[in-house]
């Protein structure tokens, strides 16, 4: 996914700190000093990704009349949020996000995953 400028610009300044704060990258165990660099790359990335998606999950608005059971259609009730753990394509990470429950099939689900859509 190719970022916009205004992104680009952030994440170099973002880099930049990084590269600062922490210092010299450790290449014990790398193949060399560009192995142990893209190491430090992904794991910052990975990190990003799953706090950003924590982020983004706790700011999902809670529609409570509008959640529609996936299976039969009828409309669910809010529950409250509830931790879960996703496993996207950075790994695992664990979002809070709001749940519902249908009383006519008694199905707890989560629209945000899409299993509502129409």
């Amino acid at each position: 996914m190719a970022s916009t400028d205004p992104m680009r610009v952030k994440i170099e300044a973002f880099a930049r700190e990084l590269a600062e704060e922490f210092g010299a990258i450790d290449e014990e165990g790398a193949l060399s000093w560009l192995d142990a660099v893209e190491t430090r790359s992904v794991e910052i990335g990975d990190a990003l990704s799953a706090e950003l998606l924590k982020q983004k999950s706790a700011d999902q608005p809670i529609k409570e009349n509008e959640s529609i059971c996936p299976k039969c259609g009828k409309l669910g009730q809010y529950k409250g949020r509830r931790e879960r753990e996703l496993v996207g394509c950075r790994g695992p990470t664990t979002i809070a996000e709001p749940e519902y429950f249908c009383p006519c099939c008694r199905k707890a689900f989560f629209p945000g995953d899409g299993s509502n859509r129409r």
